[in-house]
């Protein structure tokens, strides 16, 4: 059986990655501990006992090897997301058929590390939020859809749908979408017709599946029927749209913006996890969190210790202790990079947990290089 995660489902221990083949009993004892409550498995990925090595594991990389090839990819989605953005601006007709090479380009990366996206997503700069949001909506969305066992085709069209979920926002005065204070309320009316906007300009697509069109129009519409543009609630809402709607929130509230500071990931997830039943609905939250961890991968955090390092790792079993780069002393002056595994480490005389998640922007830190060396 291919094993996708398990848990409990609870916020410090949420429903956590495995993503591997279980083929024996000392496996399952290995990587699924006594206690867990539900265990998600993926027909489409298990085989006969005969054919139990994993395909295609050749075919993953380190988070170092794929970080380029993303970064590749994340540029020329920027190019993209510019170059349509600017087109519906001037009036000009768009065709979202060109950009299905580049997410499929994002979904085998997602499948060849995953990591590595998580990573990407959070290295831009707050300058092009109307462009890079459209594309970390598109990732966070496929790679929260490979954890729900959407098929490759499936991702295809969620990503789409993520990369165009805000083109409406292109007709909304950019003194509006880019203001430093608070809307008034008729500002406020006007930036929530952006949804509108883009039904309108997307329902002219040719072969549009609909779901895409669902979540261009309904990813503000919330659980409790508190959103807009028609105040639906639950199940009303479709697919592509609960799913986008969740990333579209978490990218937001972790991104710099002219008006407001980049939250922690952690923190974010934090927040979003008391708007269960709220805004989303409790599984909804669940499996986000179980998707991306309790401290995502790319987090800049400080150790009890007092040194800082990076997040560059999940550890199944023990999701608040991740596997850590440390980088820098208690000082912040950087040092030779050393690898920590807090869960190796959580009984030995050197144990260390994680004290807080900081925004490197803050500390004006670029982590990137790091992630490379």
């Amino acid at each position: 059986m291919f094993v996708v995660s398990h848990g409990q489902g609870t916020f410090n221990n949420p429903l956590v990655r495995v993503n591997k083949t279980i083929a024996t009993p000392a496996d399952i004892a290995l990587l699924i501990p006594a206690d867990a409550d539900e265990v998600v498995i993926d027909p489409g990925q298990s085989r006969p006992a005969s054919q139990a090595d994993p395909a295609g594991a050749a075919r993953a990389t380190t988070l170092g090897g794929e970080l380029p090839v993303a970064r590749k990819l994340y540029a020329d989605a920027l190019t993209h997301a510019r170059g349509f953005m600017d087109d519906v601006r001037q009036g000009t007709d768009i065709d979202c058929r060109a950009a299905i090479p580049l997410v499929e380009n994002f979904i085998e990366s997602v499948f060849r590390n995953e990591s590595a996206a998580v990573t990407l997503f959070k290295l831009h700069g707050f300058d092009e939020y109307t462009y890079t949001h459209s594309i970390n909506v598109s990732l966070l969305a496929v790679i929260l859809g490979k954890h729900l066992g959407l098929d490759k085709a499936t991702l295809l069209q969620l990503g789409l749908a993520g990369m165009y979920h805000d083109v409406g926002k292109a007709r909304i005065p950019e003194e509006i979408l880019n203001k430093p204070g608070e809307l008034t309320p008729g500002e406020f009316q006007l930036m929530k017709s952006h949804t509108l906007e883009g039904y309108k300009i997307m329902a002219a697509q040719p072969d549009l599946n609909p779901e895409i069109l669902r979540a261009v129009v309904e990813h503000h519409e919330r659980h409790d029927g508190s959103g807009y543009p028609r105040g639906l609630t639950g199940e009303q809402i479709g697919r592509f749209s609960r799913i986008i709607s969740v990333v579209d929130v978490y990218d937001a509230l972790t991104s710099r913006r002219v008006y407001k500071s980049a939250m922690a990931p952690a923190k974010a997830l934090g927040m979003m996890y008391q708007w269960r039943e709220k805004d989303f609905p409790h599984q909804a939250i669940e499996n986000f969190i179980r998707c991306i961890g309790v401290f995502p991968v790319g987090s800049f955090v400080q150790l009890s210790g007092g040194e800082y390092g990076i997040v560059t790792g999940v550890n199944p079993l023990k999701p608040t202790r991740p596997q850590v780069k440390v980088v820098m002393d208690a000082k912040m002056r950087p040092q030779l990079p050393r690898s920590l595994d807090l869960a190796e480490a959580a009984d030995g005389p050197g144990a260390q947990e994680i004290l807080q998640v900081l925004n490197p922007a803050e500390f004006k830190i670029d982590l990137e290089p790091f992630f490379l060396s």
